[in-house]
């Protein structure tokens, strides 16, 4: 500034030097974690800047009392072991908090909330065993690192003192000092109530810590938590007089979460994870349906799709899902789900009323929630009452990181090994912990149908076996789910055991919405207009399938008996197209090829067609 009494009165309304060398030690470590997180699976700057000032306005509220005058009465020994504590503790749950946000999103592909560290709370010793730690290891690094954290605090706060005690005789301070922090408190508020609130709500961590924010993220189009509405088709699903004219049968659901079909044995894959399935299959009681895509690549809208039949860009509204249909013919429809949904950012709320029955982990707090032994305790007290109109549908975590691993099944190891560059597991150690999982499963579904068989269900159930998702085992150097969808995020399983034997064509593509319609097919009753799912029982072509991710929407698509992809990034409209009947399918993006314009071309148009749908 050219002005130098304008230069002075500047440099007296910025904050004090320590806290500006203080805000940008946070923001540095923020902008680490938050950066990592906008490179790995988003591109929301907008959830940096929040959190930057969100982390700048709670640095001035602790800064603030240790620069009042009023402050100064209480000795000097007091206030800095007072600041060095409050510090701290501060930037320690900080750095918890970034830790567990990193471990969520490589965990269920999103950020905790305080709701979920709740529920977890008093199973930290399995969360740490799942990650290869022992409780006592875990106390001892905690303990090392916030140390470390205080000592640096207390050498920080001698330096702040000496700043302190400078202001002291200075009539400027602090009135001068502050005020533009209080302006800029001001500004904030002005920043979250304008219309930019909602760009960054769901993406900011700490708001959704917090708050809970629904759908956390990519992961839930607002417009599914309204009210439903109480109009046409859908009011007729809330009506307490059942529907005739159905052939009722038992209806049984299976979902493994994070479940992909190429490390299934009864897929073939090299390794027998599925013997009890492999079993069904090669004895001819279980149909396998080959090239079966999930909608997306997280739990929440596979669920959701599954039930709703819907794909997740047509699900502005709150879905009439396959247990609200079924209520009308007077089923009862039970949930027993493995993994804690209800405080899954809202997910319990858009399963709908409809759910005579609804068990998951949240019900037995002293039990770890993602053990797939109380889906097995709530099956053997279940009343089986009626059971011919019976829709069970039943989730399972074994297969997932955090699904407790029974010693059992640890058949392939190590299972537990750390690449301390990746910040997870080694690329064989998680193949094999997700290859034990699968074989748990396996073994867990092999004593659900006992149970079936035993209580006279299995004669005439209809059972479809699926996941919400697959898993990145390491390919693309990724691991966990969330990810773009390429085929190890959504070539799921789809295997249907039909007591009464009916007829399945062979289909070239499937995808996770038509479970819904094939289960009302089997009974009879009437197909919701809005359902985009085709019953696996009719031999209708399908075009394309549909499939996403926070990022990137596509279709794969059957041409001339030729499996191919295409995929369009939301922001900027990249596109990729891959051929999937070649080796290292999406390894080489064949869009701008010259010979593949046509086929491109009619990509394109499938994509928009799909987008278009219902």
């Amino acid at each position: 500034m050219k002005n130098p009494h304008l230069k002075i009165l500047f440099l007296k309304w910025l904050p004090p030097k320590h806290v500006m060398k203080l805000t940008l030690v946070w923001f540095l470590q923020a902008t680490a974690v938050i950066g990592y997180v906008n490179y790995t699976y988003d591109g929301y700057f907008m959830r940096l800047f929040m959190h930057w000032i969100i982390v700048c306005l709670l640095l001035i509220v602790l800064m603030i009392p240790f620069d009042l005058k009023s402050f100064k009465i209480v000795p000097s020994v007091v206030r800095r072991i007072t600041l060095v504590l409050i510090l701290s503790f501060v930037h320690y749950f900080l750095l918890c908090f970034y830790v567990m946000t990193i471990l969520g999103y490589k965990s269920w592909s999103g950020p905790f909330t305080f709701e979920l560290l709740s529920a977890y709370s008093g199973h930290i010793d399995v969360l740490l065993n799942i990650y290869g730690l022992s409780v006592e290891a875990a106390i001892i690094i905690f303990l090392f690192i916030w140390l470390l954290i205080f000592a640096g605090y207390y050498y920080y706060s001698g330096v702040a003192a000496e700043e302190f005690a400078a202001n002291e005789n200075d009539a400027t301070q602090p009135h001068s000092r502050w005020p533009v922090l209080v302006l800029f408190l001001v500004m904030i508020f002005a920043i979250v109530y304008s219309n930019s609130y909602k760009s960054w709500q769901m993406s900011e961590p700490l708001h959704i810590a917090w708050l809970n924010g629904h759908g956390c993220l990519r992961q839930a189009p607002q417009g599914i938590f309204n009210k439903r509405p109480l109009s046409g088709e859908k009011q007729s699903t809330t009506s307490a007089e059942p529907y005739e004219g159905i052939t009722p049968r038992p209806l049984v659901l299976i979902t493994v979460d994070a479940l992909r079909s190429d490390q299934m044995g009864v897929y073939g894959a090299p390794r027998e994870t599925t013997p009890f399935l492999s079993h069904l299959w090669r004895g001819g009681k279980l149909r396998r349906i080959d090239n079966a895509y999930s909608i997306c690549t997280t739990s929440f809208c596979g669920m959701i799709g599954i039930l709703s039949s819907k794909y997740w860009h047509q699900l502005n509204e709150p879905p009439v899902n396959l247990a609200d249909v079924l209520k009308k013919y007077n089923y009862r429809n039970s949930f027993l789900l493995s993994g804690d949904t209800t405080n899954f950012f809202g997910l319990r709320q858009v399963l709908g009323s409809h759910i005579d029955l609804f068990c998951d982990g949240s019900i037995e707090p002293k039990k770890y929630a993602n053990d797939d032994r109380s889906v097995l305790g709530w099956l053997q007290t279940y009343n089986w009452k009626s059971a011919d109109r019976t829709f069970l549908y039943i989730h399972l975590m074994s297969a997932h990181i955090i699904g407790l691993r029974d010693p059992r099944f640890k058949k392939w190891l190590p299972d537990k090994e750390w690449d301390i560059p990746k910040l997870f597991y080694s690329q064989r150690a998680y193949q094999n912990n997700y290859h034990n999982g699968v074989l748990q499963a396996d073994n867990t579904i092999r004593q659900i149908f006992e149970i079936l068989d035993r209580e006279g269900m299995l004669q005439r159930a209809l059972i479809v076996i699926t996941a919400d998702h697959g898993e990145f085992l390491g390919e693309f150097d990724n691991f966990g789910h969330g990810f773009e969808p390429f085929e190890p995020m959504v070539r799921i399983p789809m295997l249907v055991y039909d007591g009464l034997q009916s007829n399945y064509p062979e289909r070239s593509l499937s995808s996770q919405v038509d479970v819904a319609p094939t289960m009302l097919y089997a009974i009879g009753a009437a197909i919701p207009k809005d359902w985009s799912g085709i019953p696996f029982q009719l031999a209708a072509p399908r075009k394309a399938v549909y499939t996403a991710c926070y990022d990137v929407s596509g279709v794969v698509a059957d041409i001339g008996g030729q499996r191919f992809k295409f995929l369009q990034k939301r922001k900027g409209g990249k596109e990729m197209l891959f051929d999937l009947d070649t080796q290292k399918a999406e390894s080489i993006n064949l869009a701008a090829k010259p010979d593949m314009r046509k086929i491109l071309a009619s990509m394109r148009e499938l994509n928009q067609l799909t987008q278009k749908s219902k």
